[in-house]
């Protein structure tokens, strides 16, 4: 059983491919917020690790410890909380991205086998075409033979291909009659 679906016009895959297109820049867009965000953590890290040292120098360093230690995890939740944010929002666009390609793979697989199906009828058809042929020409030389001969055989035919009907004095016998002029 052979099931017709509509082939995928080059405009409905250039739209998908637009979409992925999409998808991709958004996921980039996201990667580079990712890296801006690491970037600022990996600064205060340092701000704060030259803050320790300098404290250390200067002061007890189990008591600035504790308050560097306090004042890096006061600066650092506000950067982390927002880079687990975008990595949720990144997760949830890959699985968008996945599904998406998913959908495309399937239609590509559906218009391979369209194709398929549709080379396999054409060699079919291949196959029939000296049949055919054959047929075509067993009936342009039996119409060639028959054609004339019936049109010849009543008299409105005859009339129609130039001819005179007459019936002839001696056998009584009626003929179509062409005079040369």
């Amino acid at each position: 059983m052979e099931i017709n679906t509509p082939a995928l016009s080059l405009a409905a895959l250039g739209e998908m491919v637009d979409l992925l297109g999409v998808v991709v820049a958004k996921v980039s867009d996201k990667l580079d917020q990712h890296g801006e965000t690491l970037a600022a953590v990996q600064k205060t890290a340092l701000e704060s690790r030259d803050a320790a040292q300098a404290a250390k120098a200067f002061a007890d360093p189990q008591r600035y410890g504790r308050h560097i230690g306090n004042e890096i995890d006061k600066a650092l939740a506000a950067p982390l909380d927002r880079l687990e944010g975008l990595h949720l929002s990144l997760a949830a666009d890959r699985r968008d991205a996945s599904r998406t390609l998913d959908e495309l793979v399937r239609q590509e697989e559906q218009t391979l086998q369209r194709l398929r199906d549709e080379l396999a009828r054409a060699e079919r058809w291949k196959k029939r075409a000296p049949f055919i042929a054959l047929f075509g020409l067993v009936l342009a030389v039996g119409l060639s033979i028959a054609l004339p001969r019936f049109m010849a055989g009543n008299g409105t035919a005859c009339t129609v291909l130039g001819g005179e009907w007459l019936r002839g004095s001696e056998t009584g016998i009626q003929a179509c009659v062409f005079y040369a002029g």
